[in-house]
């Protein structure tokens, strides 16, 4: 009689294997949880960063009302180091307020006037600086002819008609300079739809007055009508722009 011995595997192995993926499975769930939980902190930032633009934008609006009903200078936060100093509409399109003081921080807030240039309402060179993707993205749009209006705080406004506009490097400050004719000139990053920021070329537009329609403005209803519901860079001590 012969006899059949039966040979057992042992199932460790396939145990492992069970474990194993689930390992895997417990990973792969951690990883996504972690993506989406990076996300959601993103979309929050962003939302964030929407919100705390919005609140500046009416905040700066109260601000510059205030001064037209005062004519004193207010901050739009007490911490600011910057206040609205005029009120600019180009070629028709929803007015801002140009903040005092060029510099990053200002420029976050909108457009801002260097102040080593003229005032609004001034003779000589005003330069007005502002940011490619958001206050001056509808430069990339503007064609020689076409009209600038600048109120300046005591609610006197001055219309500028564009007559050049240049691509530049950085290094090229004479636009920047103080000239004996009066002129408005706009400056911001070049080109407009560049991946990078703070590259070597400026886009300077060169606006001039026009005489002919400035003595019959009183009140131009573009700029008048923007409502609180409505809604770079400085030279460096080695004479580039920041």
């Amino acid at each position: 009689m012969s006899v059949f011995k039966v040979r057992v595997k042992p199932y460790g192995h396939y145990f492992q294997h069970v474990n194993g993926f689930a390992q895997i499975i417990s990973l792969r769930k951690a990883v996504i949880f972690s993506v989406f939980m990076m996300g959601l902190a993103l979309f929050g930032h962003g939302v964030y960063i929407q919100a705390k633009a919005e609140l500046a934008q009416l905040l700066i609006a109260h601000a510059w009302e205030s001064q037209q009903r005062t004519g004193g200078v207010h901050r739009p936060w007490p911490w600011a180091d910057t206040y609205p100093i005029a009120k600019m509409g180009v070629n028709g399109e929803s007015p801002q307020w140009v903040l005092s003081g060029a510099s990053a921080r200002n420029l976050a807030f909108g457009p801002t006037l260097q102040m080593n240039t003229a005032l609004p309402g001034k003779q000589g060179n005003m330069v007005i600086y502002g940011h490619n993707d958001t206050h001056f993205a509808g430069l990339s749009q503007i064609e020689i002819g076409d009209d600038i209006a600048i109120e300046d705080g005591s609610g006197q406004q001055r219309l500028y008609q564009i007559r050049d506009f240049n691509i530049v490097d950085e290094s090229e400050t004479q636009w920047i300079q103080d000239t004996a004719d009066d002129r408005l000139t706009l400056i911001t990053c070049y080109p407009f739809n560049a991946l990078t920021v703070n590259g070597p070329l400026r886009f300077v537009v060169i606006a001039t007055p026009k005489e002919e329609d400035n003595h019959s403005i009183t009140q131009d209803e573009t700029l008048q009508n923007i409502t609180l519901d409505m809604l770079y860079s400085d030279v460096n001590s080695i004479g580039y722009w920041l």
